[in-house]
This record gives C-alpha cells, structure tokens and sequence, in this order.
C-alpha cells in the first residue's frame, strides 16, 4: 500500500506539518507525539492527498502555500502565505525550500542570509583565533582542543544589531589539555549574559583538575615574569 499525505494540525494554534502513513491513525499518533504532546485528543488529523506525490521527497513549501499553508521566511521574518503577492509583491512561486526544512520568501533573501552567515562564521574564527593568542602568551606550551565538540570545545557566538555593520561578541570559549590534566580540557572564555558594562574574561577546569591547574599556572607565571 502506497503512502498516503495527512495534515496533521495541533487544534489550538493550528501548528502543524504534513505526515505520510499507510492509515490516518499513524500518521494521527505522530503528528501527536510532535505537536501534542503524544495525546491524540490535542490534535486533529485530514487527508491531503494534493501532497501524496511528495511522499519520501519532501513537500514544497511553495505548494504547501498555494493549499492554505503559511510559513515564516528564516531570512526577513515576513510572513509567507497567499497574501504574500499583494502585501509584499513577491511571487509564492519564487518561494524556496520544504516543509520540515528551512524555508525563504524569495531567492535574494536566501542569498542575503547565506551571506551574512558566511560573516558570523568569519567573525567567530576570528574571535576563537583572537582568544587562542591570548591564551598562548600566558601558557606556550598547551594543546588546543580543536577535535572536541562546540559544548567541550572552542564555541563563538555573536550577535549583531539590526541594520548594523558590527558584530558583539557575546560568548567566547576555547578549550585546550594542559599538563597534569587528568579530567578534562580547562577553558578560557567570556559570557556577557546581557550585562551592563565590559565583560571579563576568565578561566576554568574541572574540579578534579583544579589543584594540577593551579599548580601549572603558578609555574608559568614564573616563566613568564
């Protein structure tokens, strides 16, 4: 038996996505699980067979539009729905991407956002780099954990005003091994957390790790100075 489409809408807010199942009950249980909270009772499940021939190749958010459905572009914000034309004079036709993926109201908008993306990426390695030398000159000989995760490793995020040419760095980690190390890396980062005034930076080891840390920082310093 071939898949079937069901849409599959949380009944208050009417979110929701489109499903396919050989029988409406499947399809009924996960839209649930996604979307009420596994009960059946919050949601409401409907045939869309205008979407059977998606079934394993995603659904076009542009035809999604075109039967009622209504999306928000992941580059402006506007709202993407049948109104679209008249309120923002663009075409649904130039819509891009899919249901369950990210979805534009036009290809310039996409472009724009892949571009400023491409900066932040730019603007972060700079800011790990930036944080690296500095943890260079006060520990020469530490090995950076580059092959660690963003959440044990190096992590950068920033954010920037909008219409602005400047970005804020507001969350700053580099993780590197030290000798004597016997837990996990220490880190040496910067979390502004919207506070008032310059943020500082500073470092930090895992509590096993704190005397061989310590010990190793006082041994540089005496290098150093």
């Amino acid at each position: 038996m071939a898949l079937k489409a069901y849409a599959v809408l949380e009944k208050d807010e009417y979110t929701g996505d489109i499903f396919f199942a050989k029988h409406s009950i499947v399809a009924a249980k996960t839209g649930a699980n996604e979307y009420g909270d596994g009960e059946l009772s919050y949601v409401q499940c409907r045939r869309a067979p205008w979407a059977d021939v998606f079934a394993g190749k995603g659904v076009p958010a542009k035809v999604a539009v075109d039967h009622g459905w209504r999306f928000e572009c992941s580059g402006c914000a506007i709202t993407i729905d049948q109104d679209m034309e008249s309120e923002h004079h663009l075409p649904v036709s130039g819509v891009i991407g899919s249901m369950h993926g990210t979805v534009y109201c036009c290809a310039r908008c996409k472009w724009r956002r892949m571009k400023k993306e491409a900066r932040r990426q730019e603007e972060e390695a700079a800011a790990i780099d930036d944080f690296k030398a500095i943890v260079r000159a006060r520990f020469p000989d530490v090995e950076f954990c580059d092959d660690e995760d963003q959440f044990r490793g190096n992590h950068a995020y920033l954010t920037r005003s909008w219409g602005s040419r400047f970005w804020h760095r507001a969350e700053i980690m580099v993780a590197f091994r030290f000798p004597g190390m016997a837990i996990g890396p220490a880190h040496f980062r910067m979390d502004s957390h919207h506070k008032i005034g310059p943020t500082n930076a500073y470092y930090t080891c895992c509590n096993g790790d704190r005397e061989a840390f310590e010990a190793y920082a006082k041994a540089t310093r005496k290098v150093v100075h």
